[in-house]
């Protein structure tokens, strides 16, 4: 059996395939991002080699799965970003939780407008001067495709799950896993 009829097999046996787009990938997204808004923001890096760092999500916008992330306008990223704009955008919602990838393209944004909109008071610990701080800069991310795994039963249903077929030695439904396309 070749490896793709055999994930197939194994979905239909443990899990769920549920491919999302348009909207209903963007309610998906805006779901999995809040449950864990943290997450490993890449870029392509001036070696050309895969460039990771932490980020947290601001807003999530409803409808498009648009993501914010307040940066400063000097920043490595920024530098990586004029350079090619694609990124790859991993989250983990916890242990025994949902996981999410997304592939899109982030655009630099300095409106002032816009980051009174999303500012907030604890960016004072990144920005001294205040939403007024011309080191401000936003990034929007606009996913175009991603892939999910989404445990659907909670992190508490999930342990248990797990710890029970680790006692009687069998795989156990390991939830939702699909492709998104916006």
């Amino acid at each position: 059996m070749d490896d793709q009829r055999l994930d197939a097999s194994r979905d239909d046996e443990l899990g769920t395939e549920e491919n999302l787009s348009g909207a209903a990938a963007a309610k998906k997204i805006a779901e999995m991002v809040n449950a864990g808004n943290s997450c490993f923001f890449c870029t392509l890096g001036l070696n050309s080699q895969l460039h990771a760092r932490p980020m947290t999500v601001t807003e999530v916008e409803e409808g498009s799965g648009a993501l914010w992330f307040f940066t400063e306008v000097d920043s490595l990223k920024n530098v990586e970003l004029d350079r090619d704009p694609r990124v790859t955008l991993f989250f983990k919602e916890g242990d025994n939780a949902g996981h999410l990838k997304l592939d899109g393209e982030a655009t630099q944004v300095t409106d002032p407008a816009t980051i009174h909109r999303l500012w907030s008071p604890k960016m004072r610990a990144w920005f001294t001067e205040g939403e007024s701080d011309p080191r401000i800069c936003l990034l929007r991310v606009d996913p175009v495709s991603g892939e999910y795994w989404d445990n659907r039963h909670g992190t508490v249903i999930a342990g248990i799950k797990m710890l029970f077929g680790a006692v009687v030695g069998k795989r156990v439904d390991e939830g939702v896993h699909g492709q998104l396309t916006l």
